[in-house]
């Protein structure tokens, strides 16, 4: 590791989770910033025991 790295690491290594709340906190850094996950869009199967009009001239090997 680099020392600049080395140095980063030895200053946050005492540092409690609260204290860095209160850092990020003074840095402007909002509290809940996490946005819900998006649902992505599913395409639905087609339903059970329904006949398909799809042929395919494909051979598993």
């Amino acid at each position: 590791m680099s020392e600049p790295l080395h140095r980063i690491a030895d200053a946050v290594a005492d540092v409690t989770e609260s204290d860095a709340v209160a850092v990020l906190t003074a840095l402007g850094l909002k509290k809940d910033r996490r946005q819900p996950a998006k649902k992505a869009p599913r395409t639905p199967l087609p339903p059970p025991a329904v006949p398909s009009d799809v042929s395919s001239d494909v051979e598993w090997v």
